[in-house]
This record gives C-alpha cells, structure tokens and sequence, in this order.
C-alpha cells in the first residue's frame, strides 16, 4: 500500500520535528509539499524552585510620558535600566508627522525602567521611562 507509506514517512516527520527546536519544516517534492509549523507560545511560565517575594517599588519614582501620538526612537549614547541621569538629558524622541520631539528626563535621578522598545507607536499619555528621583 502506497499510501500507508506517505503516511509513514510524515509520521516519522512529525516525531523528529516535536523533538528539535525548530519553528518551521517544508518539504518539497514532486510539485507537492509538506510543511510542518509550531505554535508560537505567548506565555512561557519558566519553572521556579522557590516562590520569589515581590519586590518593594523603589520610592519617589516619576513617570515620564509622552506628549503626543507617534514613534518612539531611543537618544545616543542609549539609555539603560540603573544609569544615573543628567537633569535635562534627552532620553529619546516621538517622531510625529516626521518631526523629532525630544523626551528628556527632567531632572537628575535614577532610570529605574524603559517601557518602550525603539520603533514602537506610542500613545498621549503613555510612560515611556520611569526615573526614581534622588
């Protein structure tokens, strides 16, 4: 039975792709194809070996937010979680209508998070960064 083969073979397929780490497989022959694809997982829980108590928020945090609707883009030299921040030190910029507006820490303090990935559309009124001021 030549059926029973075909069926065989993607089986055996199926089994070696489940055990790898590959995201896609395509196989083509004969004008034909098989393609094999994994479901992309949104949530992976990794594995704890003990439960972590939550963290106490850092005190006297600011959040800077953006003044208007556009595409977040990071400054140079880029500013990273933990480094101490001149007090009018442009941070990043929302372009809009192809204008760069300048978002800039407003004081001297600690970059405690970065909310937005360079590229990213942002919203009025969104935190962009979070600075714990000293």
């Amino acid at each position: 039975m030549p059926g029973n083969n075909v069926v065989e073979r993607v089986r055996s397929l199926v089994v070696a792709f489940l055990d790898t780490d590959l995201v896609r497989l395509r196989i083509e022959r004969d004008g034909g194809h098989v393609e094999l694809r994994r479901a992309r997982s949104r949530s992976a829980t990794p594995e704890l070996a003990e439960p972590q108590a939550p963290d106490a928020p850092p005190e006297n945090v600011d959040a800077i937010k953006s003044d208007l609707v556009g595409i977040f883009r990071f400054s140079r030299p880029l500013p990273q979680t933990g480094d101490m921040v001149d007090s009018d030190r442009e941070l990043a910029y929302v372009e809009a209508l192809g204008i760069r507006n300048p978002v800039r820490s407003i004081g001297s303090g600690r970059l405690v998070s970065v909310c937005c990935d360079d590229g990213q559309p942002v919203e009025y009124g969104q935190t962009l960064f979070e600075i714990q001021r000293v």
